[in-house]
């Protein structure tokens, strides 16, 4: 008999890569989470083998006791910018609390560091996770409970840091200094998932720090450059006082997330995210895939 495992935010960039992964593997029947169950990305869920869309909110946690009746696991993502305040946190302390009362075996969270401690200043998207991942990891007399920290996605660089200057010509404007970021493919995170629901004794209750490169502003350029001509990309080495002068909504919190990737504290283990999805793909591998985002 299959193994029941909801994943929320499913029509999200994490969820839908994790519903993906786990709907090609028999031993899974996935319940696809989503507000909305109408949209049409549910709709083009709901048509996967092994799949079947639920309606849940992460507030109302009788919907949430609901669809995780009769599950063996659960993968959850939590989204600060749907609320910018501290619901994050409590969505998923009440999450794992509703996962113990109906007896799932594993839960696998996105999570992320501390790092209001490292940088004096709180970067809440990080922060709140976090907290998450504490609560978590010190019930795992309970539950098992899985984190893989992500890094940030190639798909930022396209959607969020390039600014055209004019025809062919583009700033990046990433404000990561001189320093090597971690980054990913986000689509890569669903065979790593699925491969931590696959061997729970090995990954369970332990953080999983996963990337698919390291790069700095100069390379990313230098990757750009070879792949996207004739259009031309130049490193901008925007400084974080810019940055934060962009003004969009969460713009504070993105500029303190770059002033921790600046410090060169994250860690991230890309041996060992290629242990978990052997089709991983470098910068340079997604970007040479992908032109049609730069266009």
């Amino acid at each position: 008999m299959s193994k029941i495992i909801s994943v929320f935010g499913a029509t999200g960039a994490q969820g839908g890569s994790v519903v993906e992964a786990l709907a090609k593997n028999s031993q899974y029947s996935i319940r696809a989470i989503t507000r909305n169950p109408n949209s049409d990305k549910s709709i083009a869920l709901s048509k996967l083998n092994n799949v079947t869309v639920h309606q849940a909110n992460l507030d109302e946690p009788a919907s949430i006791d609901k669809v995780l009746e009769g599950c063996h696991g659960s993968f959850l993502v939590t989204d600060f910018a749907a609320h910018f305040d501290n619901r994050e946190t409590k969505q998923g302390y009440s999450f794992v609390d509703s996962a113990i009362k109906n007896n799932l075996k594993h839960i696998v969270f996105s999570g992320l560091e501390h790092v209001e401690p490292i940088i004096k200043k709180p970067c809440l998207h990080f922060d709140y996770k976090a907290q998450i991942e504490d609560y978590g990891l010190a019930r795992k007399d309970q539950i098992t409970f899985t984190s893989i920290r992500l890094p940030m996605y190639y798909q930022m660089i396209p959607l969020m840091f390039r600014h055209q200057l004019e025809e062919n010509k583009f700033a990046l404007t990433l404000p990561i200094g001189q320093s090597s970021v971690y980054s990913m493919n986000v689509a890569d995170i669903g065979k790593c998932v699925g491969s931590i629901f696959d061997m729970p004794e090995k990954y369970g209750n332990k953080i999983i720090p996963v990337a698919g490169d390291k790069i700095n502003g100069k390379e990313i350029e230098n990757i750009l450059n070879k792949n996207l001509a004739p259009s031309r990309y130049s490193y901008a080495n925007t400084n974080l006082e810019q940055f934060r002068s962009f003004g969009f909504p969460g713009v504070e919190d993105i500029a303190n997330m770059f002033e921790f990737f600046q410090t060169d504290k994250m860690q991230r283990d890309i041996n060992l995210t290629r242990e978990l999805n052997k089709e991983l793909e470098s910068f340079d591998q997604w970007v040479n895939k992908n032109k049609q985002l730069f266009k």
